[in-house]
């Protein structure tokens, strides 16, 4: 009877509990964290066009707790339509992708004044649900 009760308690605790998996990212612009994101805080970046220099950049390492060694990684830089502006790849799950933010402050001079989205996924994409949402930009 012991041991059926130790099996109960075993087998129900695992309902109670909660899973600790949760994706995070970071973002740096030119080699300095700037944020911390997760699955339950994607958010904004306010850059601001007037201190933009030739050569800056934002830097996304993305992490997840079944990573992928060799799997082909990208983050777009889309509109609110889903028309890719640009993209980066990578290989491999935490692999830094990197983006121009010079290309940012081109498209924003040409007339674009909404929010960047900046969208991750791994490997090839199918469905646009396979992308993940992880953060706007803002110029101004």
């Amino acid at each position: 009877m012991k041991d059926f009760a130790i099996i109960i308690f075993l087998i129900s605790i695992q309902f109670l509990a909660k899973a600790d998996t949760i994706d995070v990212w970071n973002v740096s612009y030119n080699q300095r964290i700037i944020k911390h994101f997760n699955g339950y805080s994607n958010g904004e970046i306010v850059l601001k066009m007037d201190s933009i220099k030739p050569g800056d950049s934002l830097t996304v390492r993305y992490y997840r707790d079944t990573p992928c060694h060799d799997c082909a990684t990208f983050l777009h830089v889309e509109n609110e339509k889903h028309f890719v502006f640009f993209s980066s790849s990578n290989r491999g799950t935490g692999a830094p992708l990197s983006i121009s933010v010079e290309q940012l402050l081109a498209i924003r001079n040409k007339g674009y004044i909404r929010p960047f989205l900046v969208f991750y996924s791994e490997g090839k994409l199918e469905r646009r649900s396979d992308e993940i949402l992880l953060f706007r930009i803002r110029l101004v």
